[in-house]
């Protein structure tokens, strides 16, 4: 789902010393003890041996190899150019313009990856390494040179500190800030980031741009996907409230400079949408989530707060059975303790913490695609007498993979059909059409044993998709999303449905592609379902598959259910393909909440001044992530609002 910046032109980094001021001083009326500037101890330079001359070197990144060209003289590297690479738009960009002044400042790859940016970070040292490798350097020195940083505490006053810049905490500072709250964000990141940066669109009822075209949506439809979904274990007055204000919410955005499309809700490019969703519900970034966010940061400064990146929440304050503030790690290595009378927490759930993934959830999942949410809103929490905890969450995916086939390539979206699917012994467990909703589809394979499951088909695919493209077995970009194209940003990637419809309509023979991934072992190959099954090691795969076969004869699906449009029998050469979760968002829930946002304890009496809102938010999925595009990211904008209309309403009543 991510796209890429191609950075075509030459971004050179010159020797900088550079001194960062953190002003205590600030426009939101913030008190301050003493405004600090931090020095960074580093290492002389002149003590290393080059060839001296310009190199060429390169490191993986996260969509690909990032290159870069650095120059060295006897002693010293005197520049680097970041030369070409892959790397998304916006959430890269601090690491390229921080990661070559470091080390240069510092003569050392012993720097700190930028946060939100790790894989940019480190691809950007390794392709140095390998440029000081060629210049007959000393790496391994390099990496061990440390780079000592000698920051200065401070502290600052406020009314609200919100922790976290993403949707949520955005949202919850611009409305504190609206309202008359003097509010400081603190983000870890060096630039706007998170999951709220990489989605692509936002739910509504009733915007402007739907009452516009006559294309509003009943916010009972929207209440009843929440509670249906949640099996009824949901916070109703909270969903109420955001689902009511949702309309209201996109425009205020769109006020505050986030630009937003109305968008057709099929535009993922799954079926069940096309039928179960009304049209227009969903509201997708027009130029991206990263430039969203940075003009809400914008416009939060605007009205007198102030974001601080790359300062992060360590701990938070409490007197008295009251938060009063959080102590944050400034980048400079100092602390700055920051007063408040009301702390709002938005920071994201805890996918990017792998070994509290794994303690909560099991082993296998991996990290979250976003690496700086690892729980802290949970454990503040916790610490503050909230009733908050791990186990209260749930995983956040969005769809399976396929043989590790890419997604939105033509054999994927092939793919993307409901063909016989078994578990890991061969036995058929359930209705195939849950392939045409990528949550189902997850949430189906992770209850499987080992969390996996195999579709087969045979080459009737191959020979329709060589005929007919991938519409030839179902159509899902046709109609209005042809007709009426819906475009927009998701991860750097523009969303374009009449591009997707064409690629639909278009032949392509998989024949290459699949005997390459047969080859690899992604793909399974087999003359029959005796060969299949012992190339599997399937118990019950044989009787599966007569079992099916028999039913497709019968067009009639007894067993499962199934659409008999759906059912077509295997024979001749079959194909199976590996299925397990994918695209691991992130966490839902963790921290239990009222209908206003306020954090609350095990008693159900409120944490005075605390508040919490977006992904870390209980009471809102249960044990399922909602099917309809856009929901989490307009609960984190919508939740975000009311905690920050809520908390200023405190604190600005004394």
């Amino acid at each position: 789902m991510e796209n890429s910046k191609k950075m075509g032109s030459k971004l050179s980094i010159i020797l900088l010393s550079c001194c960062i001021v953190l002003s205590a001083c600030t426009g939101n009326g913030a008190s301050d003890t003493a405004a600090a500037t931090s020095d960074t101890a580093v290492a002389a330079k002149g003590e290393e041996s080059y060839k001296a001359g310009t190199y060429t070197g390169s490191g993986e990144g996260k969509n690909g190899d990032v290159a870069v060209e650095v120059t060295f003289s006897d002693t010293e590297i005197t520049n680097i150019e970041v030369k070409q690479g892959s790397e998304t738009e916006g959430l890269a960009d601090p690491a390229l313009e921080k990661i070559p002044a470091s080390i240069l400042e510092g003569q050392s790859l012993a720097v700190d990856a930028i946060s939100g940016a790790t894989a940019t970070s480190n691809a950007i040292i390794d392709a140095v390494a390998d440029c000081v490798q060629q210049a007959g350097g000393d790496v391994e020195k390099l990496r061990s040179k440390t780079i000592v940083k000698n920051g200065v505490n401070e502290e600052i006053t406020t009314e609200i500190v919100v922790v976290g810049g993403g949707a949520s905490g955005s949202s919850a500072a611009l409305k504190a800030a609206e309202n008359g709250a003097k509010v400081v964000v603190v983000e870890t990141t060096a630039s706007p980031a998170g999951q709220g940066t990489m989605a692509g669109g936002m739910f509504a009822t009733n915007s402007s741009q739907q009452t516009e075209k006559g294309e509003t949506v009943d916010p009972k439809w929207y209440y009843d996907q929440f509670v249906d979904t949640g099996n009824y274990q949901v916070n109703g007055g909270l969903l109420s409230k955001v689902i009511q204000n949702s309309g209201e919410t996109v425009d205020w955005l769109i006020e505050n400079g986030v630009k937003l499309t109305l968008a057709h809700p099929a535009t993922g490019g799954y079926y069940e949408h096309i039928e179960t969703h009304p049209a227009s519900t969903l509201h997708g970034y027009t130029e991206g989530g990263v430039k969203g966010i940075t003009a809400l940061h914008n416009s939060i400064q605007n009205k007198g707060g102030q974001v601080l990146y790359e300062t992060t929440a360590k701990d938070i304050i409490t007197e008295d059975d009251k938060v009063t503030g959080i102590i944050a790690e400034k980048a400079d290595g100092g602390t700055l303790t920051i007063h408040a009378d009301a702390v709002i927490l938005a920071t994201g759930g805890f996918g990017g913490n792998e070994e509290k993934v794994a303690e909560t959830f099991g082993e296998g999942f991996g990290q979250s695609r976003v690496a700086t949410n690892v729980g802290t809103g949970i454990e503040f929490a916790k610490k503050a007498g909230g009733d908050a905890d791990y186990d209260k969450a749930i995983m956040m995916h969005y769809g399976v993979s396929r043989g590790g086939t890419s997604w939105n390539t033509t054999l994927n979206t092939a793919l993307l059909n409901p063909y016989l699917h078994v578990d890991v012994d061969g036995n058929r467990f359930m209705n195939e059409e849950f392939t045409f909703e990528p949550i189902k589809s997850s949430n189906v394979i992770k209850s499987l044993p080992q969390q996996t499951a195999y579709e087969l088909f045979d080459s009737t695919l191959i020979e329709t998709v060589k005929e007919k493209g991938f519409a030839g077995i179902t159509d899902v970009f046709g109609g209005e999303l042809a007709t009426n194209p819906t475009k927009f940003i998701e991860v750097g990637h523009e969303i374009d449905t009449s591009k997707r419809y064409e690629d639909s309509i278009t032949p392509v023979d998989l024949t290459e592609e699949i005997n390459k991934l047969v080859e690899e072992g992604a793909i399974i190959k087999a003359e029959s379902p005796e060969e299949m099954a012992e190339k599997l090691g399937m118990s019950n795969l044989v009787d599966t598959i007569n079992r099916y076969n028999e039913l497709c004869a019968e067009g009639k699906d007894t067993d499962h259910f199934k659409d008999a449009k759906y059912l077509d029998n295997l024979e001749g050469t079959l194909y199976a393909v590996k299925i397990t979760p994918s695209v691991f968002l992130g966490t839902l829930g963790g921290i239990e909440v009222n209908q206003n946002l306020q954090v609350i304890g095990e008693d159900g009496k409120t944490i005075q001044g605390l508040y919490a809102a977006g992904s870390e938010v209980s009471g809102v999925y249960s044990d399922s992530y909602v099917y309809l595009e856009g929901g989490t990211l307009g609960f984190a904008y919508g939740s975000g609002r009311i905690a920050g209309e809520k908390a200023a309403a405190e604190v600005t009543k004394k």
